[in-house]
């Protein structure tokens, strides 16, 4: 039986962490998903302006 409740506690906490991970994610990435990422080299590049030092 105690194996059973480390076992669901165990669960329980790995699910969390996924949880929280998958969140904290999803909020720095914004509305980005995988498969904008992966198109970004494809996307014309914006010309940089030169310094004038």
């Amino acid at each position: 039986m105690e194996i059973l409740l480390l076992t669901v506690f165990l669960s329980l906490l790995l699910a969390s962490l996924f949880l929280l991970l998958f969140l904290r994610d999803k909020l720095d990435r914004g509305l980005r998903s995988l498969e904008q990422d992966s198109l970004r080299p494809f996307q014309p590049e914006e010309p940089r302006k030169a310094n004038k030092s």
